[in-house]
């Protein structure tokens, strides 16, 4: 059978945002309602909106507006890999005949929380729950209308960012309000250079714990595969590392602790993999956020916690390998 190409306008109903709404939302029908039971990773919960609490977007076309109520169609709570979807409607036109009256068609979308990444908007630099979101058309399975990304950040209690192929549905947080611990971020003319934004703050500021090789161990293996430091708190993805003396002789400049291709194994447990082995008989030290206190460093590039601008302080663990 011919496929008959159609273009698609998909805008979610969201009244107080006017952005063009076009979709009909039904209520979305959510696959799981908690997270697996190994799942060891961040969970979003739904957010407690305040009174006195706002948040202003600005579309790719240059307009914003203000609301007071959160990005409708997530589901919570937000985990890696949670997927949801709901329902609506979209005007549908036929490419032939571009003048030709749009119609309305029933659309499924689905998403599905796919990762944590910092994401820079003009209201701030936050970490945020990125979702990959897709349409189809109900009586067409095969025919699509349309992708998007959505970030959601805890800190913010709303989505920071909204990516499709249309600017009239693509947005930035440029400014926010919450009431809850007296946070406020602005975009005004004293705030223009994508700093990061005032959050509210954890109780505690989350620490390095425990390093394996443990730390002041001695006897370590030489021909140890990796070093693991493990954060008493879900941490943000972004690290700052020192090692002492290099655990790669042969590294370039600068990447002395990251030949091997540092990562995450989880929310809380870092990697350093170690891919030519130590040498027997050494004193070796790593240092977490060696940078941090110099009078010039990235916060952006440093051990931090989910959601917390503020970086964590210097640590330092030590472990001498055997002959």
């Amino acid at each position: 059978m011919k496929k008959i190409p159609i273009e698609f306008a998909v805008r979610a109903v969201w009244r107080q945002l006017l952005f063009a709404a076009v979709m009909l939302i039904d209520p979305s029908t959510s696959v799981a309602s908690t997270p697996p039971e190994n799942y060891k990773g961040p969970v979003a919960e739904s957010p407690v909106l305040q009174r006195g609490e706002y948040w202003v977007y600005q579309r790719g076309n240059g307009t914003s507006s203000k609301i007071t109520t959160r990005f409708p169609n997530v589901e919570f709570p937000l985990w890696i890999g949670r997927s949801w979807s709901y329902d609506g409607q979209s005007l549908a036109r036929g490419r032939s005949d571009p003048s030709s009256k749009a119609t309305r068609v029933p659309v499924r979308t689905e998403c599905v929380v796919t990762a944590i990444k910092q994401v820079t908007v003009p209201a701030g630099i936050f970490e945020a729950f990125e979702s990959q979101c897709s349409c189809l058309v109900v009586a067409s399975k095969d025919r699509g209308c349309g992708l998007s990304t959505i970030w959601y950040a805890p800190t913010v209690k709303n989505v920071v960012s909204r990516k499709t192929d249309d600017t009239a549905t693509s947005f930035d947080l440029i400014e926010y309000k919450l009431v809850a611990g007296g946070s406020v971020a602005r975009q005004n003319d004293d705030n223009k250079n994508n700093q990061p934004s005032q959050a509210v703050p954890a109780k505690t500021s989350p620490k390095a714990v425990r390093s394996i090789p443990e730390d002041g161990s001695g006897n370590v293996p030489a021909t140890l595969k990796e070093i693991l430091v493990v954060f008493d708190q879900p941490m943000s993805s972004s690290w700052n590392l020192g090692c002492s003396p290099s655990f790669y002789p042969n590294a370039a400049a600068g990447r002395r602790c990251s030949e091997g291709g540092v990562h995450w194994r989880d929310d809380r447990t870092f990697v350093v993999p170690l891919t030519s082995g130590l040498k027997p008989n050494q004193r070796y030290s790593i240092t977490v956020n060696p940078s941090v206190g110099l009078e010039k460093y990235d916060v952006s590039r440093a051990f931090r916690g989910l959601g917390q601008p503020k970086p964590i302080a210097p640590q330092r663990f030590v472990f001498t390998t055997g002959p």
